[in-house]
């Protein structure tokens, strides 16, 4: 006798099957792996010392183009390929499908980040880091991932088109990640908004080993907030 499985996981299985069938995927995967470790190993033989901050530090601006690239076609293509309506029969709700798809994406960020951890591996074997900000940093990694993956598949719920679902979904989390420089030019409670508001803010303090209950609250809001918002856009055309 076997167990049904949650409609959810029966979802998020065949995303990830897809995903993983999909040539560009591994694209993706290679060019980020090479970048990462150019970026992690070029101060080991330039000045003989490197640190996990030489992978975290540029992680925010790489996944920006990343995590829109991983999600552009998750709605995208089931609007263009009128898939969407075989998903309608099936007795799956609306939100089953958004999470179904967002699991999927997670757990491409959960595999891709599992092959970055060769860089703590090394640093361990030659060094004495400290646990508690490689911890950190890999929560900082993953919030970050999981705050774009929800902005990702907001965007391609927008359209039938992926590279505009890539525009959209690149362009909110550059918005992102650049407000706070711009906080550095206005005034007082404003600054602090637009500080706030950044995803740099949060991710640093987490990749430093600090876990504030405020970050959290961050990056909760926004994954719940962006989900939401998808949500919305797949019921409406759903049920047009």
């Amino acid at each position: 006798m076997t167990l049904r499985r949650h409609p959810i996981v029966v979802l998020a299985h065949k995303e990830l099957s897809t995903f993983l069938n999909t040539p560009a995927t591994y694209v993706i995967f290679v060019l980020f792996l090479v970048l990462m470790g150019w970026f992690y190993a070029s101060p080991l033989f330039s000045i003989g010392q490197s640190s996990l901050d030489t992978f975290l530090k540029p992680l925010p601006l790489i996944l920006t183009f990343l995590i829109p690239a991983l999600t552009m076609r998750s709605f995208a293509e089931e609007f263009k390929g009128g898939t969407m309506e075989y998903l309608s029969t099936l007795p799956l709700r609306d939100y089953e499908i958004v999470i179904g798809k967002y699991v999927a994406v997670m757990g491409l960020l959960i595999i891709l980040l599992a092959f970055t951890l060769a860089y703590p591996l090394t640093l361990l074997l030659v060094g004495r880091p400290d646990p508690g900000q490689l911890i950190g940093g890999y929560i900082a990694a993953f919030s970050l991932g999981a705050l774009f993956a929800a902005i990702g598949l907001w965007a391609s719920s927008l359209t039938r088109n992926q590279v505009v679902a890539f525009i959209i979904g690149f362009f909110v989390c550059f918005i992102l990640y650049l407000v706070d420089r711009a906080a550095d030019f206005m005034p007082g409670i404003l600054s602090e908004t637009l500080r706030w508001a950044s995803v740099n803010t949060h991710y640093d303090a987490f990749s430093r080993g600090v876990l504030d209950s405020r970050d959290v609250l961050y990056w909760a809001s926004g994954i719940v907030f962006f989900l939401m918002a998808a949500l919305s856009v797949v019921h409406s055309k759903r049920w047009k």
